[in-house]
């Protein structure tokens, strides 16, 4: 069956980004990378449990990856800092980005944030989802810990700041969550939101975009997010938010990641697959599913079924394959890995 599979969805494979089930390489995530060819992994809780574990892991994902299509993966995790951080101690421990806009300068979130890239290009992860570039105006946002602050020049600033000391580390940044969730109340991984900004332009939440576009970030990722102002689709799923917005009034020209497609905001009214078909048609490069591995085979499989997006399919797999291109090949020593953590233990 698996066989079946990866010969109907291959094509369309390295749009995806998946999650893995346990901390090993199991039959089910070989198959991912093997069969399906995906284009990238993210890794959770799950698939973490110490820094020698998960070099092991990104090991043998990439032999696997280098293998079956001759590129390295994309490795991604969510080490943002505060709430949002997958690998505990002895990593670093990242503040939340609010306590980092009352307490540091841009120069020090450089600083900060090139150490966390070392660390995790050490384990063989070479993308974070971070940092985020929201613009919260009031507490009850739920971004509210996850951002910088509520002044838009100051998050530019401080994500412009985070993006330099990503890639001077050695760690592709992903700026989020495009068009900004600042002006919101209600959690996308519960229900979707809508923008309470009247303002068509989106001055706020854009400026920070604006700004890491300019400062060479190389990924995006979307909001699930309504904004009546642009159109009646979710961000996610809007050619008016990634094709006009993002690419041409904002200019940018990376790889643009979707957000969850099984959280909530999304899940509630369109199945996983068909919410992968939309937003690619919408714009969107990397399609990420973190949960259902299966949703990940019948997403590609409906994507090669429809040959009118083949021109699509090629631009998209392009801009992946440059930016996978800028993956290590060589991993980290395992011998250096265990003296960093050894003396971080200290």
């Amino acid at each position: 069956m698996a066989a079946a599979k990866a010969k109907e969805g291959r094509a369309a494979g390295p749009l995806f980004m998946v999650g893995l089930p346990g901390p090993r390489l199991d039959h089910a995530a070989r198959e991912l990378v093997r069969g399906l060819q995906v284009g990238g992994v993210i890794l959770f809780a799950r698939n973490l449990e110490n820094p020698r574990q998960v070099w092991e892991l990104t090991q043998t994902l990439q032999k696997e990856a280098l293998a079956a299509g001759g590129l390295p993966l994309l490795i991604a995790v969510d080490q943002e800092g505060g709430p949002v951080q997958r690998l505990k101690e002895p990593f670093t421990r990242i503040p939340a980005a609010r306590e980092l806009g009352r307490t540091a300068t841009p120069a020090e979130v450089q600083a900060l944030a090139r150490t966390v890239a070392r660390e995790l290009a050490l384990v063989g992860i070479n993308m974070n989802m971070a940092p985020v570039l929201d613009v919260p105006r009031r507490p009850d946002c739920p971004l509210w810990e996850r951002s910088y602050s509520s002044d838009p020049e100051q998050v530019a600033a401080f994500g412009e700041a985070a993006i330099k000391g990503y890639l001077e580390g050695g760690i592709l940044p992903v700026a989020k969550h495009f068009p900004g969730l600042g002006d919101t109340t209600v959690d996308s991984h519960q229900v979707l939101p809508l923008a309470q900004d009247p303002d068509p332009e989106r001055t706020v939440d854009l400026l920070p975009f604006r700004r890491a576009v300019a400062a060479g970030v190389p990924v995006v990722m979307t909001a699930h997010l309504q904004v009546p102002a642009w159109d009646g689709r979710t961000a996610t799923m809007s050619t008016v938010a990634l094709k006009d917005w993002l690419r041409r009034r904002l200019g940018f020209a990376g790889v643009i990641v979707t957000d969850d497609l099984e959280m909530g905001a999304i899940a509630d009214t369109v199945a996983t697959p068909e919410a992968a078909c939309r937003a690619f048609s919408a714009g969107a490069d990397l399609l990420l599913i973190c949960n259902r591995a299966e949703s990940a085979w019948e997403a590609a499989a409906l994507l090669e079924r429809n040959s009118a997006r083949g021109p699509l399919l090629a631009k998209s797999c392009g801009r992946l394959e440059r930016l996978r291109q800028q993956v290590p090949r060589r991993p980290a020593d395992l011998e250096q890995v265990k003296a960093y953590f050894a003396e971080q233990r200290k």
